[in-house]
């Protein structure tokens, strides 16, 4: 039997909603053994006056790299893919990967699910509904998948550093498809979906009508506002095409807590499972996260949690899983408020949990005055405009990097850091200081309980946030 969403947590979800305005969510608690709340509030769409239940279909932008991944991981269970064999062995000559010299690329499969192959963060394969926009965006005219991933080239060397990249999941997406001849839409229903049971998903470029969150949001640049953005469409559905429903969703996040085995049987080998869920990727050695395979690995409140984000014009999305407690939670949304989703996937298991909330980010850090001052004048080092680094490649990219994907650092008293302007951001964030000198924890942003390192080098101050988030500013 599936439970109303607890009083509690109701109440903190309609607090978020009034106070981001955002205008639907979805949330799912569930364990092992399936559900254990789920519930929708407010509207699924507007005009329509269609309020949002938990079966609500929602655009989920990137937890759709979680079954991308699965599908890759399925044909390497079966012998079909090898993920340590060079990944443009796998395509044809016309869509290899090159480095920057016109050189063919090499690089494992496996890196493209850990955001390790060197290739840019990329936004290839949107339709943005304005044609300007999204010749722009992509580089030229991208009709389909193959358009996408045509002419990738790598920025560094594989294995170098982590950078968030949309091309290597499309990448990793077509090999799979490839692999057992269909195209990936098709591919993924039935090899991912249908075995799952996950009946009311599809990976496709639009789905609208009732029973469909309608997106509303700013386009460009992306921000909360009551504007529909449904003439989005995502073109390459691997990185992030992903339509489903928490309760849909949640039978993906089981399958992963009961180390592969669905209610059809193995899905996974728990030797797969496992891989995909231990930390081997990482930014800085002192962040306390990054990447297994597919999933985002870190440490919340003394143990493991892994999942994914899903982030675009009108969605915000979260899954979260607490593999050795055996539960997790989904939130989906129908606005562009990337913190809301994770605030409440942690309250869903705070509650799943039977945890007392969390307060450790709302304290004052204790110091002494010596401490204290060398915190102070880290800060005074460390303000200043910084601009995302890794992330885009050169032409309009880095435009965009310079112009709009940048932050605002403002140091405060005893050493904490303001943030604003962080990419997609719905509002400021904290960096409060810990016991160790130079690392912060993210407080009331989309990384809320993690660290993030401030590494001073010659070139310049580096800010090291979360999964792959690399700010920097020149001296």
């Amino acid at each position: 039997m599936v439970h109303e969403v607890p009083a509690v947590l109701q109440s903190a979800i309609q607090t978020l909603l009034r106070e981001r305005q955002i205008f639907g969510l979805a949330v799912c608690g569930f364990d092992r053994e399936g559900v254990r709340f789920a519930g929708g509030f407010g509207f699924a769409d507007l005009e329509r006056g269609e309020r949002v239940t938990q079966e609500t279909i929602f655009r989920v932008a990137s937890i759709s790299k979680l079954l991308t991944t699965a599908f890759v991981l399925k044909l390497a269970d079966s012998a079909q893919l090898d993920l340590d064999r060079d990944a443009n062995s796998y395509l044809p000559e016309p869509l290899r990967v090159t480095d920057q010299a016109g050189q063919p690329a090499e690089f494992e499969l496996r890196r493209l699910l850990s955001h390790s192959a060197g290739l840019e963060f990329g936004v290839r394969g949107v339709d943005s509904g304005n044609f300007v926009l999204s010749y722009l965006a992509n580089g030229g005219r991208v009709r389909n998948l193959t358009d996408a991933i045509t002419g990738l080239k790598v920025n560094m060397a594989p294995g170098q550093r982590v950078v968030y990249s949309n091309p290597a999941f499309n990448l990793a997406g077509f090999i799979a498809a490839q692999t057992v001849g269909l195209p990936f839409e098709e591919a993924i229903q039935q090899q991912v979906l249908d075995p799952l049971g996950m009946k009311d998903s599809a990976f496709t470029s639009q789905r609208q009508g009732p029973g469909v969150a309608t997106p509303y949001g700013e386009l460009f640049p992306p921000k909360v506002s009551s504007k529909r953005v449904d003439r989005m469409r995502v073109l390459a559905t691997p990185m992030g095409g992903l339509t489903t429903s928490v309760t849909d969703l949640a039978l993906f996040g089981q399958m992963l807590l009961n180390q592969g085995q669905s209610k059809g049987g193995e899905f996974l080998s728990s030797n797969a499972v496992a891989t995909a869920m231990t930390l081997v990727e990482r930014n800085h050695p002192d962040l306390n996260q990054g990447y297994g395979l597919g999933l985002k690995v870190r440490t919340w409140r003394g143990r493991r949690a892994v999942g994914h984000d899903g982030n675009m014009p009108g969605v915000s999305t979260q899954l979260i899983l607490c593999p050795e407690d055996g539960v997790g939670a989904v939130v989906l949304t129908n606005g562009y408020a990337l913190a809301v989703p994770h605030q409440v996937a942690l309250l869903a298991l705070e509650h799943l949990l039977d945890l007392p909330a969390d307060t450790e980010l709302t304290s004052a850090p204790t110091m002494t005055t010596v401490e204290s001052k060398d915190w102070e004048a880290l800060g005074r080092r460390v303000e200043g405009s910084y601009q995302l680094r890794d992330s885009t490649p050169p032409g309009l990219g880095e435009l965009l990097n310079r112009y709009l994907l940048r932050i605002s650092v403002t140091h405060e008293a005893a050493g904490r850091l303001r943030i604003d302007g962080s990419p997609g951001s719905d509002g400021p964030a904290w960096l409060i200081p810990t016991s160790t000198f130079g690392q912060y924890m993210i407080a009331a942003g989309v990384d809320n309980g993690t660290n993030a390192v401030v590494d001073e080098q010659p070139d310049g101050v580096h800010l090291w946030f979360g999964h792959a988030t690399h700010f920097y500013k020149r001296r």
